[in-house]
């Protein structure tokens, strides 16, 4: 009688840790703005499954989700802020964000949709960048944005497949972005020398389909878009440990700024 108590007991436990489990399904998402600002290389990422994907030049994604998960979304020129994920959205497999400028001295912001089909819309306050203060202000305020978690990234399946370098629990390369970031810089004497040899270590953490792929330059811009970068602000404050969400951010964003200069 005992063993079919214990059975019993074991068959409940194991039918409530299933039911725990939240459901996760593949959200189409959307980032709107107004018609100033670009919606392209907006950093969206999931808190509870760690995974994450970059938007496409019309601000669309793709991202798993379930009901409960903290998506948050990060743009270089607005205010970091969460979208917390409700049954609309899951039930509806959409995310429309709509970006709202506006002037509040919130620290979080974390916004849910204001229907079922999924739409949100986030008041957020704009970030000032390089050309309106000084450089070193500015990478003040955007580190830190993202730096707690050991993230993958996941492709954007609406993006092209020329914009698409990162697979599952790996890059293109075959190496885990995070991985091979911890392995280029775990040295303290390579620390001490990064502003002298920065060009060299950004070649040891991205090869060439990550510059060609995944911020589009040419096999021929890459050495010059990484001067570039430097005299915007890269220095190794963003090569160490924990920001490496921070370093691709600015990437993303620089190259779009060099791609227009050409």
């Amino acid at each position: 009688m005992i063993k079919y108590v214990l059975s019993f007991i074991l068959i409940c436990i194991s039918f409530s840790s299933f039911a725990q489990i939240t459901t996760r399904v593949p959200v189409n998402g959307v980032i709107k703005a107004s018609i100033d600002d670009e919606v392209e290389g907006i950093v969206v990422f999931n808190r509870a499954t760690n995974r994450g994907t970059i938007t496409n030049q019309n601000g669309e994604f793709q991202i798993v989700a379930g009901v409960g998960d903290r998506i948050e979304i990060v743009a270089m020129q607005f205010q970091k802020f969460t979208v917390v994920v409700d049954k609309g959205i899951v039930d509806s497999k959409r995310l429309s964000v709509f970006l709202n400028e506006t002037i509040n001295q919130l620290d979080e912001v974390v916004v849910m949709p204001y229907d079922l089909s999924g739409n949100v819309k986030a008041d957020v306050n704009r970030v000032v960048l390089a050309q309106d203060k000084g450089l070193v202000e500015v990478i003040k305020e955007t580190q830190g944005r993202i730096n707690d978690a050991d993230y993958d990234f996941r492709p954007d399946q609406q993006t092209p497949v020329k914009n698409t370098v990162f697979l599952e629990d790996r890059m293109i390369n075959g190496l885990n972005f995070v991985n091979l970031f911890k392995l280029a810089f775990n040295k303290r004497n390579d620390e001490a020398d990064l502003q002298k040899d920065l060009d060299v270590k950004m070649r040891k953490v991205y090869d060439d389909d990550f510059f060609r792929n995944v911020l589009l330059l040419q096999k021929d811009q890459i050495n010059d878009f990484i001067f570039y970068a430097e005299d915007k602000g890269l220095d190794e404050t963003y090569f160490k440990e924990g920001k490496e969400l921070d370093l691709l951010e600015f990437l993303v964003y620089q190259s779009k700024q060099y791609r227009e200069k050409q």
